[in-house]
């Protein structure tokens, strides 16, 4: 069975990791039309909405005032209000700890990032918190069915409502209400400068984190800094029609057109992409592949080894 998948290769190294995914996922027998794209513009939004499924490489974007970075732009205009990242330990990847289990559940379609700010007076801005409990009841059921579909067994309410009382306090209050339906999940709360004390020290105590936009944002990447950084930092965004598979690394510059790049965070990403076509079966060799390629002692550049796209490539095809 044929599939269609819009991609954007992204800028940098991006289009030569994409090649090794689009490569890797056809001789695992995934048969894929992919509809590239080099951009975030109309034909691209007309193209995820048919296909519903976007694989994207991060993409270069200058901080102008008043404009939205490319990511957030797209999750706005595609509708997409959660964003998972499962954040687990890979064998042979250096880092700071090898039991790293974590999925992090993360609403984004309003708190800060909503862009809603304003200046007061000279030298004074306004930055607008936004909060709606339908946003928080969705975003809550979403943490707590996909916990359920893991089998996971805890999920936590990340929030600061000992000063944000009304904001995160509807948070904190909401996530509570939605783990009633879910009484074979327990639900707990920890206010988020504790948690980031905990997960630095203690991160196999947290199964599945519950966070606003911001809180989020900063949890889910620090949680990938404990797990083995780029690696592992990829997201899989999700809306009501769209499933947006997004590598938010790639800017190595140095690293375009040597072939010493790294495409593991993109290749990980393709492995979702192929489970959420329905296609369990060859996600899991995929996933095994990877993993057996880095037990045998695979190490990339960037972690001191020596194999670069070609070498990451082959080792993987090798394992299917």
């Amino acid at each position: 069975m044929s599939h269609e998948v819009t991609l954007i290769p992204g800028d940098w190294i991006g289009p030569e990791c994409a090649e090794v995914v689009q490569d890797v996922l056809k001789r695992a027998g995934v048969d894929i039309a992919w509809d590239v794209h080099q951009s975030p513009d109309g034909a691209f939004y007309a193209s995820a909405r048919r296909t519903r499924r976007v694989l994207i490489n991060r993409l270069a974007a200058d901080r102008v005032p008043g404009q939205l970075p490319p990511s957030v732009a797209i999750r706005k205009e595609l509708g997409l209000w959660a964003q998972l990242r499962h954040v687990r330990s890979l064998p042979g990847v250096p880092a700071r700890f090898d039991d790293v289990d974590v999925l992090v559940v993360r609403e984004t379609s309003e708190d800060i990032y909503t862009g809603f700010e304003h200046q007061t007076a000279p030298g004074v801005y306004e930055s607008v918190k936004l909060t709606t409990q339908a946003a928080c009841e969705r975003i809550a059921r979403k943490a707590f069915t996909v916990a359920r579909e893991q089998g996971r067994k805890k999920v936590t309410v990340v929030h600061k409502s000992n000063i944000m009382k009304k904001s995160d306090g509807l948070f904190l209050k909401t996530g509570q209400g939605v783990a009633a339906e879910f009484p074979d999940i327990e639900c707990d709360e920890v206010i988020v400068d504790a948690l980031c004390m905990r997960l630095v020290r203690w991160p196999s105590s947290f199964d599945v984190l519950l966070c606003g936009n911001l809180f989020g944002d900063i949890v889910s990447d620090l949680c990938a800094g404990l797990a083995g950084g780029i690696c592992v930092g990829g997201s899989v965004n999700v809306g009501d029609d769209v499933l947006l598979f997004e590598n938010p690394h790639g800017k190595a510059p140095e690293l375009v057109g040597t072939g010493n790049a790294n495409p593991l965070p993109s290749l990980l990403m393709g492995v979702e992409l192929v489970r959420s076509l329905g296609l369990n079966e060859t996600a899991s060799r995929l996933d095994g592949a990877v993993r057996a390629a880095l037990d045998a002692g695979l190490h990339t550049f960037d972690q001191g080894g020596s194999a670069g796209l070609v070498e990451v490539r082959d080792a993987v095809v090798a394992g299917l």
